[in-house]
């Protein structure tokens, strides 16, 4: 005949002790009669540790990995460089000379009213130059700019900024993709050295909004939201040995509601909190399922506990089975 089962409506009083999401709804549970197990006190704790707090606590990450800077990685350049200034130095008015001084560095190209219009190369007195069309006095059209320190932009300027579509090289990190205000903005893509590659969007230089990013050293990846160069929002995470979450996120951590799944099939479906399975949740593996109440990772409060044929209705304390 089996064990007797029987469907019945859980209220607050019930729960007075245990914290639950939603306590204004009740809700369903298939309450077992545990006395027809005729199981003792020492078979009860050895059931209820089988894979307590070595399945649900240590082999699951807390914490994705975090972008690796929280800084912008592309300084703002613009080409009004006025590291030195020489008051003697007069705007040219006249095209007889093939070089042209300006207060902030030469200038040589075609000039009209005084102002460099169409190709030229100007050269500034820090050490960076710019070759490109010039349009009013400013950098407007494609162009290529190599700073003092060795970085080069190459494509779109728009009034003397960075603005349109281009590519950024650096010793550490390329980007290339849309730009606005000399920063990166859009759509691009970025690579830093023996770090990672990203590809989605950014804003104001940082990566806002839907991307994903792929570490070189461990090849971890993850796809979804971004939030000022952090994983914030909801996206799937693939760790390095094969686990799984996806679900939601905030500040780098699995925070929210999420699925996560183990190589080996285990799967738990529930909340979590800063990383760690916390409030309602429910674990399957090969030999158990868990449905009920979480707390630092492992079984706390209210849940049932199915495995070997037997079901276990009670209340937990840091995964112990206490009635």
């Amino acid at each position: 005949m089996g064990n007797y089962c029987q469907q019945v409506e859980i209220n607050d009083k019930d729960f007075a002790s245990v914290s639950i999401e939603n306590r204004q709804q009740p809700f369903l549970v298939n309450k077992f009669d545990t006395k027809s197990f005729n199981l003792n006190i020492s078979d009860l704790r050895q059931l209820t540790q089988i894979e307590s707090l070595n399945t649900t606590k240590s082999q699951s990450p807390e914490k994705v990995k975090m972008v690796p800077f929280n800084l912008k990685l592309h300084r703002k350049r613009t080409l009004h460089f006025e590291s030195i200034q020489d008051s003697n130095v007069q705007t040219p008015t006249s095209q007889n000379r093939e070089f042209f001084e300006f207060p902030n560095g030469v200038y040589k190209g075609s000039l009209v009213n005084g102002k460099k219009e169409g190709e030229g190369q100007f050269f500034y007195h820090d050490g960076s130059c710019f070759k490109g069309i010039w349009k009013d006095d400013m950098a407007n059209g494609y162009g290529k700019i190599v700073f003092q320190e060795g970085e080069i932009y190459e494509g779109e300027f728009e009034n003397d900024q960075q603005h349109g579509h281009g590519k950024y090289t650096s010793n550490q990190v390329k980007y290339e993709g849309e730009w606005k205000d000399s920063q990166p903005n859009g759509i691009g893509q970025e690579i830093l050295k023996q770090h990672y590659i990203y590809e989605g969007e950014f804003l104001k230089g940082l990566k806002h909004g839907k991307g994903k990013i792929r570490w070189f050293t461990d090849g971890a990846s993850y796809e979804g939201d971004f939030i000022e160069n952090q994983i914030n929002g909801k996206g799937t995470y693939y760790f390095p040995d094969g686990e799984v979450y996806v679900g939601e996120f905030k500040d780098g951590y699995m925070h929210g509601m999420g699925k996560f799944t183990w190589p080996d099939g285990k799967v738990y479906e529930g909340n979590y909190h800063k990383g760690k399975k916390q409030g309602i949740g429910k674990l399957t593996t090969h030999n158990l399922i868990y449905n009920g109440e979480w707390y630092d990772g492992v079984y706390n409060g209210f849940g049932i506990l199915e495995t070997q044929g037997k079901v276990i209705e009670g209340y937990w304390d840091n995964g112990i089975y206490q009635k």
